[in-house]
């Protein structure tokens, strides 16, 4: 019975595929992603520690990986009416770690990878409508999609991620184009068990205007969005770095001094929330590329130990050869001065891409290998000399990046972050104006096959942490190491 059951939803889904064949096109498209990734000192806040560091440091531990084996696909789906009307699916399946997961005796199921398992992590990565208004050469984007905020120099530090909402775009002249989208951040109305709303204000609506404005040479990008957060929106789960990125490090607490004891009080205030910025490169000196990125952040809060703002700006020049293509970058953003009372002076993100070249420390090439995977620029100032697409054999290049960046955040705030105030920073988030990182990162591209190509990524991070900054910092004894990644990737794009 089962297997006759099987074979009539077989043919049924055949049929029904068969039937809207002459309406609707469908194309699939997609990535499979495999990394054979190696690493030491890499553990997400705890990276920099060895596992002789962390046991020194803290009395616990840690015991790291030091070799994994990643995979990832990703499998879209476009159904096609015609140029106006069309849809896409994709969903993703992993990142799951070959071998597994294990806690206690019992293997995962959900966690795939391990012997005589099955990966069940598969979710749905975007899901939308494009559409255009009738008549007219506006075009809408509707439902969860990639958002990919303007940036000509190191990617987003605000947000590349994937988003729910509606974005709308008109063409007004042949070289100006108008943008405009509402997003829906975070939306958690925390429903408890009884099916009652512990919290009804938890959401976060932004609203955004983009004008791309572009000439053969030159290349404008303005853009603001402003918003309001819930006065819950703090208590939010399941958001990731969100909530984080648009509070000061002590979330909506108000504080205050009280005979040298810092005293938090829950704050129910509503909150504004504003970025404005512009980003442009000029290409009239060609092959000499140049780019700038600039934005300026805030919240509004009725007090000013739950407020944050802050800002970012980055260069770039590049000078494309035969050979190579050499490239400077440099980048500053705000950090947070000595003050706990007075918010948080870092630039706000939402769920950034920050790439200036630093592979280990920010993101990395296909996020998928290990690495610390900061997306924010906030609190950090560097430059990366870099020589990319170094070519001298057919279908294999090299790139290889040298970068220096430091602190922006004062050396003091660490201290009364993790002991007076109770929170937790390390230096793999958190650098002051006393700690620096050089990090040295080359990568090999080979295409083997047209769709299919293997990178090699290699990686070195020398630190230098201060160690009377970090000395004691919740009940550690400020003991760093260096670290280092070596990946090699597969990509298959179809």
């Amino acid at each position: 019975m089962k297997k006759l059951l099987t074979l009539m939803l077989a043919a049924g889904m055949t049929l029904a595929a068969a039937n809207g064949a002459s309406a609707v096109d469908v194309k699939v498209s997609g990535t499979y992603d495999f990394s054979f990734s190696g690493s030491d000192a890499l553990n997400g806040n705890n990276s920099f520690m060895s596992d002789a560091d962390y046991r020194h440091n803290t009395g616990r531990e840690l015991n790291q990986h030091n070799f994994d084996v990643y995979q990832r696909l990703r499998l879209g789906i476009d159904f096609i009416m015609s140029e106006q009307l069309s849809a896409f699916y994709q969903a993703q399946i992993g990142i799951f770690n070959w071998g597994g997961s294990y806690k206690g005796a019992s293997k995962m199921e959900n966690d795939g990878g391990a012997l005589a398992t099955r990966a069940t992590n598969i979710t749905t990565r975007l899901a939308y409508l494009d559409w255009m208004v009738p008549q007219t050469d506006i075009h809408i984007r509707m439902g969860q999609q990639e958002v990919l905020l303007p940036n000509y120099v190191a990617g987003s530090p605000i947000l590349d991620d994937p988003a729910t909402g509606v974005f709308i775009s008109a063409p007004v002249t042949d070289t100006f184009t108008a943008n405009a989208f509402w997003m829906r951040a975070v939306s958690d109305p925390l429903k408890n068990s009884y099916g009652e709303y512990d919290y009804n204000d938890a959401d976060v609506d932004l609203f955004g205007l983009i004008g791309d404005l572009k000439y053969d040479y030159f290349h404008l990008t303005p853009w603001a969005m402003v918003g309001h957060g819930g006065k819950n929106f703090d208590n939010a789960r399941n958001v990731g770095s969100t909530p984080s990125g648009l509070l000061p490090f002590n979330g909506m607490n108000q504080l205050s001094w009280n005979n040298g004891t810092l005293v938090a009080t829950p704050d129910g205030s509503d909150s504004t929330i504003w970025f404005a910025g512009f980003g442009g490169d000029v290409t009239l000196f060609d092959p000499l590329r140049l780019a700038l990125d600039f934005y300026y952040s805030g919240t509004k809060n009725s007090n000013a130990s739950t407020e944050r703002d802050g800002w970012y700006v980055a260069a770039l020049a590049e000078y494309r050869l035969p050979w190579f293509v050499p490239t400077l970058k440099a980048w500053y953003a705000s950090g947070d001065d000595s003050r706990v009372t007075n918010g948080s002076e870092q630039p706000l993100y939402l769920s950034g891409g920050f790439k200036p070249g630093a592979s280990s420390y920010f993101k990395g090439r296909f996020n998928i290998a290990n690495t610390i995977d900061n997306g924010s620029a906030g609190g950090t100032w560097g430059v990366s000399a870099q020589l990319n697409k170094i070519r001298f054999i057919d279908n294999l290049s090299h790139d290889l990046r040298v970068s220096y960046f430091r602190g922006t955040n004062s050396s003091n705030m660490p201290n009364i972050i993790n002991n007076v105030y109770g929170g937790s920073v390390t230096p793999a988030n958190y650098l002051t104006t006393k700690d620096h990182v050089v990090e040295v990162d080359f990568d090999t591209s080979y295409q083997i096959y047209k769709n299919f190509v293997s990178v090699l990524e290699l990686s070195y991070a020398f630190q230098d942490f201060d160690g009377g900054v970090w000395k004691n910092a919740e009940g550690e004894n400020g003991d760093f190491s260096n670290a280092w990644r070596a990946a090699l990737n597969f990509r298959y794009k179809f």
